[in-house]
């Protein structure tokens, strides 16, 4: 793969071999589905929908990775601002994808590129990442306002860092009733970032 596509996740190799296997318009139609998603016009990928379509077709993959793997083509396509033709130039380089294959991803980047590449979108591609998060429990005894406190809270430290790399580390204290609203959010967020 090109020196634009570093770093590429387990399984995509395998699933560009699924994605030279499927039916053109399935594809067409995953590819205008991820680029919705990139600009926020959809919440989360119809991944059932396409599980069936792809067991219609005979092809036994998990439609997730599929949508994982076009993502994640797209992503640093818009990071690296690419014109469709390097796109494409720097997909053919891997020689593993089929002219089939790259036609459709031409065709709908040819469409949704320019936005994808834009500079707002951009931004919103490099959030930064997620260092380290540190949590306490303590026990508030008293307060100037409360001799008798005996109140329980949770106080979180996070170390992130921003899109241009920088190091920032926050923190912010919770209520048991906030700590369980926010592990419930969280639960949330993972079972959607299984799906996505």
């Amino acid at each position: 793969m090109s020196s634009i596509f570093t770093n590429v996740p387990q399984g995509f190799n395998l699933a560009v071999e699924v994605l030279n296997s499927l039916p053109q318009d399935i594809l067409a139609e995953m590819c205008q589905d991820v680029a919705a998603f990139l600009q926020y016009k959809i919440a989360l990928f119809p991944v059932e929908q396409y599980q069936k379509c792809l067991q219609n077709a005979e092809i036994s993959y998990d439609a997730k990775l599929i949508f994982n793997a076009i993502s994640y083509i797209f992503r640093c396509a818009a990071k690296a601002k690419l014109p469709t033709d390097k796109l494409i130039t720097e997909l053919k380089s891997s020689l593993c994808w089929k002219d089939s294959t790259l036609a459709v991803i031409k065709h709908v980047w040819n469409d949704q590129g320019k936005i994808l590449c834009s500079s707002d979108l951009v931004q919103t591609l490099n959030v930064g990442q997620l260092l380290d998060m540190k949590w306490k429990l303590s026990v508030g005894v008293s307060s100037s306002t409360c001799r008798s406190l005996n109140s329980p809270y949770i106080t979180a430290l996070v170390s992130a860092t921003d899109p241009s790399g920088a190091v920032l580390t926050k923190s912010f204290e919770m209520t048991i009733g906030e700590f369980k609203k926010f592990a419930a959010q969280m639960r949330e967020i993972a079972s959607v970032l299984e799906t996505v």
